[in-house]
């Protein structure tokens, strides 16, 4: 089940699963103002600034996905993770459907990302969705970090979302 993060009911579990997804990363995100993320999520990820999404499975929350506005056309994907146990179902993919579905019907045109090395999954799963790399749209210190933007107006959805 895939379902948008409800404040503030969910302020713990989002706020889990986000430091168990920087956790997981091992790098320093204050490049991103990290602790201020953590301090005003609820700000963050509620409309029209943004939104969170969770994946349930089994009553359980399986990983999520989120996007931030920039710009009345361009949306940012935050955060895609997927819990080590619930890894290999498509659940990465799902929760990207979706938030790609969702970000179309709000009239977003574009969506953008940076990619850091350990998420060599979800680049490749980036890359078979038609993302396609980009310059830096910010500053990201960490060596071997991707860029990737997609065309909203050209792609094509296959969920049913």
């Amino acid at each position: 089940m895939i379902r948008d993060v409800v404040f503030p009911a969910d302020s713990d579990e989002l706020r889990k699963l986000i430091l168990e997804y920087a956790d997981w990363l091992g790098i320093d995100l204050s490049y991103q103002d990290f602790e201020g993320e953590m301090a005003s999520l609820e700000a963050l990820f509620s409309p029209p600034s943004g939104q969170y999404t969770f994946a349930i499975e089994s009553l359980r929350i399986a990983g999520g996905v989120g996007f931030r506005r920039i710009d009345e056309y361009t949306a940012e994907v935050k955060r895609l993770y997927v819990r080590r146990q619930y890894q290999g179902k498509g659940l990465g993919r799902v929760l990207m459907d979706n938030l790609l579905l969702k970000l179309k019907r709000m009239g977003y045109t574009r969506v953008v990302l940076d990619a850091v090395p350990p998420t060599k999954k979800a680049q490749e799963l980036y890359e078979l969705m038609g993302f396609e790399e980009i310059e830096p749209y910010f500053f990201n210190p960490t060596p071997g970090t991707k860029f990737y933007g997609l065309d909203l107006q050209s792609y094509a959805l296959e969920s049913n979302a």
